[in-house]
C-alpha cells in the first residue's frame, strides 16, 4: 500500500471515529519527507491518538490513554489549528533569530512595545543570560504593569530557576489580568504540584484544558495527575472538553503566505493528496494563505493559479475560475492555469472558451496525452465529433496505453 492510499484510509478510519485504525495508517504515511502528504498525516495522527487517549482514559486504561497521550503531545503539543501547525513546520517563528543587538536597537526607538520586549528578552534567555532578560521584563513592567504577557514570560523564567514563590505571584497576576491566559493556569498547576499542593494543581489543569482543550500537553499532565490521585484513593472526574471549533490564525495565515512566496512547490504537494473527510479544513486554509500571499503580490500569476486549483479542490467555481482567468491574463502561456481555466470552462457549457484555452496550452508546448484528451471531451461536448475523435486519436499516438482516450474512443464508436 503506497503512502497516499495510506493517507486516505487513514484519513478515513479517522473520520469514522476508528482511532486505533486511523493511527496504524497514518504513522507510516506521517513519517515521510514531503511536506503536503507527511505534514497532514502528522496533524491527523496527532489528534488520533488525542482522541484515542480520552477514550482509554475514560474505560480507565490508564497506561494506554497516557502512551497515546505522549504521542498526541510529541507531535503537536499545543494543539495548534491547521494554519498554525503549518506554520510551524515550514516557517521560522522568527522570535528568537534576530540578534538581540538589533532587537534592543528596536526597542530603544519603541520602549511601549511589549512584543518586541518579549522577544529580546526570550533572546537573551536563550542565549544563555538570564539575568539581563529577566531585567528587560521588570523594566517593562515597572511600565506597563497592566501586561499579562510580560508578568506571565518572567515568571516562566523565575519557575525554570525554581523561584516558585515569585513565578507563582506572577502566574496569578496573568491571569487577574487576563482570566483566558491558558498558559498561566498550566504553569500555576506545576507550580502548585512541586509544592504538593496536588488538588489546587488539579483545579488549575482543569481551566486550563476548559480553555484549551485541544492542547495535548496539558492533557497529559492532566491524565498523569488524576491517575496519581486516584492510586492514593481520591476520587476525581474529569470532564474530558471536545476540541473547539476551527479557528483562523492571522498571524499564522501571514506567515504561511511568506512561505509560499518562497516555495513554490507549497501547494503542490497538497493537491497531490487524494480527496478525503478532511478536505473542507486542508484546503479552506490554504485557500487563505494564498489570498494573504495574493493581498502582497497580486500580480503573480501562479499564486493566481495554485489558488484557483485550491477552490476548485473546495469546489468552489466562481472563486476558481476568477483566479484561473486572472492567472492567463497575467501570462497568457502559462499552461497549467490554460489547462486549469479550460477544465473549468469544461463544467459549464462555455466548451468553445475550453478549446481556446487549450489550443493556447497546446501551442505554447502542452503536447501531451491528458490535453488532447481533455480537449476531445470538450469537442464532445460541443457535439463535435469528428474533432473529439481526432483529438482521443491524438491522445493515443503520444501515448498507446493511455485508458482515457482508450475508453473514450471506444464509447463513441459505440
Amino acid at each position: 500500500m503506497n503512502t497516499q492510499e495510506q493517507y486516505r484510509l487513514g484519513i478515513a478510519a479517522y473520520s469514522a471515529g476508528e482511532f486505533e485504525e486511523a493511527i496504524r495508517l497514518l504513522t507510516p504515511a506521517a513519517s515521510g519527507r514531503r511536506h503536503g502528504p507527511a505534514s497532514a498525516a502528522r496533524y491527523y495522527l496527532a489528534q488520533a491518538h488525542y482522541r484515542l487517549a480520552v477514550q482509554l482514559f475514560e474505560a480507565r486504561r490508564f497506561p494506554e490513554a497516557t502512551k497515546h497521550f505522549q504521542a498526541a503531545a510529541r507531535v503537536n503539543p499545543m494543539g495548534a489549528d491547521y494554519a498554525q501547525y503549518l506554520a510551524a513546520c515550514y516557517v521560522q517563528t522568527g522570535q528568537l533569530e534576530t540578534a538581540a543587538a538589533e532587537l534592543q536597537v528596536l526597542l530603544d526607538r519603541r520602549p511601549e512595545d511589549a512584543d518586541i520586549r518579549i522577544r529580546l528578552a526570550l533572546t537573551l534567555w536563550q542565549q544563555g543570560n538570564p539575568t539581563q532578560a529577566q531585567a528587560v521584563l521588570r523594566e517593562g513592567l515597572r511600565e506597563q504593569s497592566m501586561h499579562a504577557e510580560l508578568h506571565y514570560q518572567l515568571g516562566v523564567m523565575l519557575a525554570a530557576e525554581d523561584n516558585l514563590a515569585e513565578a507563582e505571584r506572577l502566574f496569578e497576576r496573568t491571569i487577574a489580568l487576563d482570566p483566558t491566559h491558558a498558559g498561566a493556569y498550566e504553569r500555576l498547576a506545576q507550580c502548585c504540584a512541586l509544592l504538593s499542593r496536588f488538588e489546587r494543581a488539579l483545579s488549575y489543569l482543569k481551566k486550563a484544558h476548559q480553555l484549551e482543550p485541544a492542547n495535548a500537553r496539558v492533557a497529559l499532565q492532566l491524565n498523569l495527575l488524576a491517575q496519581s490521585l486516584m492510586a492514593s484513593g481520591q476520587p476525581v472526574q474529569i470532564q474530558w472538553q471536545t476540541r473547539p471549533a476551527p479557528r483562523r490564525d492571522a498571524e499564522s495565515i501571514e506567515r504561511l503566505g511568506e512561505a509560499i512566496l518562497r516555495e513554490p512547490d507549497f501547494v503542490e504537494a497538497f493537491l497531490s493528496l487524494p480527496e478525503t473527510e478532511v478536505d473542507g479544513e486542508v484546503f479552506s486554509t490554504l485557500a487563505a494563505v494564498l489570498e494573504e500571499a495574493l493581498r502582497k503580490k497580486p500580480e503573480y500569476a501562479d499564486l493566481h493559479y495554485h489558488c484557483g486549483a485550491v477552490y476548485r479542490r473546495l469546489g468552489r467555481h466562481d472563486k476558481a475560475l476568477h483566479h484561473a482567468e486572472r492567472a492567463v491574463a497575467l501570462n497568457n502561456k502559462y499552461v497549467n492555469a490554460l489547462i486549469l481555466l479550460a477544465d473549468l470552462y469544461a463544467q459549464t457549457d462555455r466548451w468553445r472558451a475550453g478549446v481556446e484555452r487549450l489550443e493556447q496550452a497546446i501551442a505554447a508546448g502542452a503536447d501531451y496525452p491528458d490535453v488532447h484528451c481533455l480537449l476531445g471531451r470538450l469537442f464532445q461536448s460541443g457535439g463535435e465529433l469528428d474533432r473529439a475523435r481526432q483529438e482521443y486519436q491524438r491522445a493515443l499516438e503520444l501515448d498507446d496505453n493511455y485508458p482515457a482516450a482508450r475508453e473514450a474512443l471506444a464509447a463513441l464508436a459505440a
